[in-house]
C-alpha cells in the first residue's frame, strides 16, 4: 500500500472534535480533515483543512500547477519563496475585489461532466501533529457528481457538482448571494429551515458567517467564472474586511493578496484570525491562513504562537478534472 493511501486509511478513522471546543476558525479548519464521514471537495484549500504542523517560515513548495477553471497562482521562478511586495495606499480590500471580480469572470467556464473526478494537490500546515512541523503536499480526489453528498445528505458537505452548480446560478444582487452563501453554508452545517438564514441580524452581526461562507465558495472546484465574480462582489460589502498592507506568503511560498476581518467585527477566532488568500496578479484563489494576533498560551484551539505567526493553513497547487479515482493529470 502506497504512503497516500495508507494517509487517507488513518484520515477516514480520525475521530469528531468537540465542535463546542473549538473556536469557529479553528473547527472549519478540522471539519474537512477526516472528522467527518469522508472528506468532500471543500471550497479548494478549504479553511477547515489540518494536517501536520506549522513552523514560523514555511519551506516553499515549487510545483507546476494545473488549474480547473482558473489557475493555482505563481510559484517563485527558483522554487523559492517570493517577497512580499507594498500594494498602493489606495488599494483597499473592496477595490481589490471589485477588480478580482472583473478578471476572473473572463475566465472560461470549465464543462464537468458525472462520472468525472476532481483531482487536488495541495499544501496543508496546522496543528494536528505539534511534533512534526514539516508541511504536507497531499493529494485527494472526489467524485465530481456524488449524490451521496447532495441535496444535504451530508449536511453542508457538498459534492464539486453541487457547488459547481450553485456557483453558476447565483444572482447579480450582491444582497442576495449573502443571503444564498449563507444557505449553502450554516452556521451549524445543517440544512436551514428558511432561505433566508441570519435575517434580522445587522450587517456587522453577519459579517464573519458572509465572510466564512463567501470564502468556502471562493474555493469551490470546479468553479465557475461568473459566479466566482459574483463572491469578490458580495465579499467586497462586508463591514469591517481588510487586505493586509503587504502581500503575505502562502504555505507554498507564493505571493498572495491576504483578505480578513478587521478587530471590529466579533469572528470568535479569539486572539487569532482566518485570511482569505488571492493571487495578486490573476486574482484566483490560492487558499488560507490561520494567523496569530498576539502572543498565546496553549490552549485547547492550539499550542503557543507568536503574534503573526500562522498556526494552520492550505495552499492549493493544482486542481483538474480527471477521468478514474486516482488518476493523475
Amino acid at each position: 500500500m502506497d504512503e497516500m493511501s495508507k494517509l487517507r486509511e488513518w484520515r477516514d478513522d480520525a475521530p469528531t472534535p468537540d465542535r463546542t471546543r473549538l473556536a469557529p476558525g479553528r473547527r472549519r479548519l478540522l471539519d474537512a480533515a477526516g472528522a467527518r464521514k469522508r472528506r468532500r471537495l471543500p471550497g479548494l484549500g478549504d479553511w477547515r483543512v489540518v494536517s501536520g504542523a506549522v513552523a514560523a517560515g514555511v519551506t516553499a513548495v515549487a510545483l507546476l500547477s494545473t488549474g480547473v477553471g482558473g489557475g493555482t497562482g505563481t510559484p517563485a521562478a527558483d522554487g523559492g519563496a517570493q517577497l512580499a511586495r507594498p500594494l498602493e495606499p489606495q488599494a483597499r480590500a473592496s477595490d481589490l475585489l471589485l477588480k478580482a471580480a472583473t478578471v476572473v469572470a473572463a475566465d472560461p467556464v470549465p464543462k464537468p461532466e458525472s462520472g468525472e473526478w476532481v483531482y487536488v494537490r495541495e499544501v496543508r500546515v496546522g496543528v494536528s501533529e505539534p511534533d512534526d512541523p514539516s508541511p504536507n503536499v497531499m493529494e485527494d480526489w472526489i467524485e465530481y457528481a456524488d449524490p451521496e453528498f447532495e441535496d444535504w445528505n451530508e449536511g453542508d458537505d457538498h459534492s464539486p457538482r453541487e457547488g459547481f452548480e450553485y456557483l453558476a446560478a447565483l444572482p447579480d444582487d450582491t444582497d442576495a448571494v449573502l443571503q444564498k452563501a449563507r444557505w449553502f453554508y450554516p452556521e451549524d452545517g445543517e440544512r436551514p429551515d428558511t432561505e433566508d438564514p441570519g435575517a434580522g441580524r445587522s450587517e456587522t452581526e453577519l459579517a464573519a458567517w458572509n465572510f466564512g461562507s463567501l470564502g468556502l465558495l471562493a474555493g469551490t472546484a470546479p468553479h465557475h467564472p461568473g459566479g466566482q465574480a459574483r463572491v469578490y462582489q458580495a465579499m467586497a460589502t462586508i463591514p469591517g474586511l481588510r487586505v493586509a498592507d503587504t502581500t503575505v506568503t502562502d504555505p507554498a511560498g507564493r505571493r498572495a493578496l491576504a483578505f480578513y476581518l478587521g478587530d471590529e467585527v466579533d469572528t470568535g477566532d479569539g486572539p487569532y484570525r482566518d485570511e482569505l488568500l488571492l493571487d495578486p496578479e490573476t486574482y484566483t484563489y490560492l487558499g488560507t491562513r490561520y494567523v496569530a494576533t498576539e502572543d498565546t498560551e496553549q490552549s485547547q484551539y492550539g499550542p503557543a504562537a507568536e503574534e503573526g505567526e500562522v498556526v494552520a493553513g492550505t495552499a492549493v497547487l493544482s486542481t483538474a478534472l480527471v477521468d478514474d479515482d486516482g488518476e493523475r493529470p
